[in-house]
């Protein structure tokens, strides 16, 4: 079987075992230049993945081992939850209501930490070294964003 259709059999194994309702698109680069994995449409209930940043991450994380299906499936976990987080909303209403760039960064920080919250229980088939590293790598800009802003307000 072709990575991609093993990458396409373990995306819909997850949908149909946690009833997630997106549409997913699969492209081969990320239009905005940037080096981000997934994106989580909440306008268009969709998530794309985005293959050419995905196996860069995925070689630079995890150097030699053929570990693409299992990483990108770890990507999607997280895009999925983004779009089954019962409080996504509310955050980003809140997040759009303060203009405090502070509090905006610690709700950016809770997004992120809810969706792979709900992300491992979608992927509890890998290791959790796998996934952790994963998860720390990601959150790692997020938390020092945080910590810069309680340093500039003089608590930490």
């Amino acid at each position: 079987m072709l990575v991609n259709e093993r990458l396409i059999q373990k995306i819909n194994h997850m949908v149909e075992t946690f009833n997630i309702s997106v549409e997913i698109h699969i492209e081969a680069k990320c239009p905005l230049n940037r080096n981000i994995g997934g994106k989580y449409n909440a306008g268009e209930q969709s998530i794309t993945l985005y293959l050419e940043e995905i196996q860069s991450q995925c070689g630079w994380m995890f150097p030699g081992e053929d570990v693409f299906v299992e990483y990108a499936s770890v990507i999607f976990a997280h895009e999925a939850g983004h779009a089954t987080d019962p409080y996504l909303q509310k955050l980003v209403e809140l997040y759009d209501a303060t203009e405090d760039e502070f509090k905006r960064k610690k709700i950016e920080l809770l997004v992120e930490v809810q969706a792979w919250k709900i992300a491992s229980a979608l992927v509890h088939d890998l290791p959790d070294d796998f996934f952790n590293k994963i998860k720390r790598i990601s959150l790692e800009h997020h938390y020092k964003a945080v910590s810069q802003g309680f340093k500039d307000e003089g608590v930490a």
